[in-house]
This record gives structure tokens, sequence and C-alpha cells, in this order.
């Protein structure tokens, strides 16, 4: 009987060996304002952009909204960013510039095999 449970109990701990690490690849584009000349908009742009780079892990998770139980936070790493400007106009002669950043992204999420 003794060497049943220190049996079971040693396959119970090895388990977690078997998790698996998977790697998502990501993008999200997120938006950082709207001014009145496309030249403002590209600045403020390159500025989220330096800004997502600095930011620490979690926060960085938060906004590109990255959550979950399986995620592990450390491994969130940005891969490149684009600025992009579009001109958007609510009323004829009125054109505004809109600015977003695109993020290409990765992070590790642990398979436990528990689903």
């Amino acid at each position: 009987m003794r060497k049943i449970i220190l049996g079971l109990a040693a396959l119970t701990l090895s388990a977690s060996v078997f998790a698996s690490m998977d790697t998502s690849y990501e993008a999200r584009t997120l938006e950082a304002g709207v001014y009145a000349t496309q030249d403002q908009a590209y600045a403020a742009g390159v500025k989220k952009t330096e800004q997502l780079q600095t930011l620490p892990t979690k926060t960085l998770a938060n906004e590109l909204s990255v959550w979950g139980s399986k995620v592990l936070p450390q491994t969130l790493k940005i891969d490149d960013t684009e600025v992009l400007v579009e001109s958007v106009s609510a009323k004829a002669g009125d054109t505004q510039y809109r600015s977003m950043v695109k993020v290409n992204y990765h992070y590790q999420t642990r398979d436990t095999g528990r689903d």
C-alpha cells in the first residue's frame, strides 16, 4: 500500500513536467488620438510607440489586452510597431488626422492539458 501511495504521489508531481509551452503571435492596433495635422498625428504615434517599449510587462499586458491564467507574463515581447495616420472628416472641409499604432507581439502560454 505504501508503494502505491508513493507511486501515485510521484506520478502526480511529475505531471507538471509534461506541461507544454506554446508561443502566441498576435497584432493589435491602438489609438493614439486625433490631431489637427498629419505631423502631429505621426509624432503622437511615435511617442505612443516609445511609451509601449518602456512599459513594465504587466502594464504592457493590460495595454495589449493579454490576459489569462495560462499566460506567462514575463514572456510578453513586442516584435515590431508601425505608426498609421488616417484622415477623418466629420463634415466637409474639417479634416483631422487619427493616429494609430499597430503592435506585433508574442508571449508564451503554459498548456497543462487540464482543460
